[in-house]
């Protein structure tokens, strides 16, 4: 039995409400509390009296004060707010456009049925500045037996940050491993950004359906690939310092090891094994080999590693894994990381190096 905990989906650890229940997206939006207006105010700046400074009020240009302040308007500078709490979500453009959360997703919702996609969850961060739905599909694939369940994750951000989102995202059930299921990020993620005509460009839900369903088997058949690739240790430390390491870093152990494979090999396992000398003369921090140490000994004993070491189907789990199960991270940081941001590109990044080494075989 594997140490390790598993961290759970990252839209469900402690976040946003279960809505399996329900059958359309304004049913999911009032059942999550996702239901609030968003409107986009101009901004006043707001600037302390001072001597010999201009402290005149021009009240037909909008200026005021204010104990001890001058407000005067700011030309186009926007913010957004929700109306019924009158709050502030964040800072936009003038061109941005909101998009209600009421209208975001209605284009699915001939998608959710019997036999077909479920809503499964729903939440907001924050005040709303940002929210969340999932779905999920209607087809299980599996990697000799492994089973993947997949999803659809919609986000709509009101602060400026992001796009209307709708991404693709398999899960691998054993370990709850989020995973990437293209070498091309791209393929699997839909970005509608906050522009004129951003209504306009929301399709009907069957076709997005349709292709996430499709997206599948192709994700599967790549998984399946990973599988046939044979990997020794020495090819997954190589494969996980090539992630974790620089340019110039994994160089200069190169050059330390007179450029002799086998000697390179010994390096990796001194570096892994975090023997300071070896560190210091590769100038290599100590959070870097404590992150490939780490990350090395869940290949060896991560959940649901036992069965697949010694391929690259193992080697990648074990990053997807880290950032998934080990990583220190939590709510909505957490799930932009995996999702979005730095872990999803790492973890993109090491299924495209799987590639490389099915082409060295």
């Amino acid at each position: 039995m594997s140490r390790y905990n598993r961290n759970g989906l990252p839209w469900a650890s402690g976040l946003g409400k279960n809505i399996e229940g329900v059958k359309t997206s304004r049913e999911a939006m009032e059942e999550a509390g996702l239901n609030f207006i968003v409107k986009k105010c101009e901004l006043v700046a707001k600037m302390p009296f001072t001597i010999n400074g201009n402290n005149s009020l021009n009240e037909e240009d909008g200026d005021f004060a204010y104990k001890g302040h001058i407000y005067r308007d700011l030309p186009n500078t926007y913010a957004t707010y929700r109306t019924d709490m009158n709050v502030p979500l964040g800072l936009v453009k003038q061109k941005y456009e909101v998009v209600q959360n009421m209208d975001a997703f209605t284009f699915f919702d001939d998608a959710i049925g019997e036999n077909k996609a479920i809503w499964t969850r729903a939440g907001y961060f924050g005040l709303g500045h940002k929210i969340f739905l999932t779905a999920k599909l209607p087809i299980e694939t599996t990697v000799n037996g492994d089973k993947i369940d997949n999803y659809l994750v919609f986000s709509n951000s009101h602060d400026g940050t992001s796009s209307v989102d709708i991404l693709f995202s398999p899960i691998r059930v054993i370990c709850i491993n989020i995973l990437n299921s293209a070498f091309d990020s791209s393929s699997s993620h839909i970005r509608l950004k906050h522009t004129k005509n951003v209504n306009e460009r929301i399709q009907e839900g069957s076709r997005i359906l349709r292709i996430a369903c499709e997206h599948a088997k192709t994700a599967e058949q790549l998984y399946q690939s990973l599988t046939t690739i044979k990997m020794n240790d020495d090819a997954v430390m190589q494969y996980i310092a090539k992630l974790v390491l620089t340019d110039t870093e994994q160089n200069t152990l190169f050059e330390l090891a007179g450029r002799q494979t086998d000697e390179l090999d010994k390096i990796y396992r001194r570096l892994f094994a975090v023997d300071f000398l070896t560190m210091e003369r590769a100038k290599i921090s100590t959070r870097k080999a404590n992150q490939l140490k780490q990350i090395f000994e869940y290949y060896l004993d991560g959940i649901g590693q036992q069965n697949i070491t010694g391929t690259a189907w193992g080697a990648y789990n074990a990053i997807t894994g880290f950032y998934s199960n080990v990583a220190n991270l939590e709510g909505e940081k957490r799930m932009d990381s995996l999702l979005y941001g730095s872990a999803n590109r790492n973890m993109n990044r090491a299924l495209v190096l799987t590639n490389e080494f099915a082409e060295a075989v």
